[in-house]
């Protein structure tokens, strides 16, 4: 069987006290660092998930920003465009008033110049009627 002796007891008391002195120069400080990169391992995921959060809502805000941008060039264009129809009506009214003008003052004219040379025409025809007259009875 099995005999404890000195030997093993002092190899045991050898590897606790190995152990121990493994344990405060080794195993803790190694345990406190790896503890301390994972604190900041979560710090800097939760930081980047912070960060992730802000850039989405950022581009909500920016998407939205464009949209109401869209809709509000849109209502201005439909206004530009209703604005330059009802200006383009404006002006064809316009014009189809100065040329009725010009029509009705050329026929005016016309009308002037024809009375005038049926005046005129009637005046030579009796001169003519005259000259005729004298000639036929001389």
């Amino acid at each position: 069987m099995l005999q404890i002796d000195l030997t093993a007891l002092a190899v045991f008391v050898l590897v606790w006290i190995l152990v121990l002195i493994l344990n405060r120069v080794f195993f803790r400080p190694y345990l406190k660092i790896r503890a301390e990169r994972k604190r900041i391992l979560k710090e800097n995921e939760q930081q980047m998930q912070q960060a992730v959060n802000e850039y989405e809502e950022h581009l909500r805000q920016v998407e939205a920003s464009l949209k109401e941008a869209r809709l509000e060039s849109q209502v201005i264009r439909e206004k530009i465009i209703s604005e330059a129809l009802a200006e383009k009506e404006r002006l064809i009214s316009e014009m189809q008033s100065e040329v009725k003008k010009q029509v009705q003052s050329a026929q005016q004219e016309l009308q002037e110049q024809v009375d005038r040379l049926k005046m005129e025409l009637d005046q030579r025809v009796e001169s003519l009627a005259r000259e005729l007259e004298e000639k036929i009875l001389h």
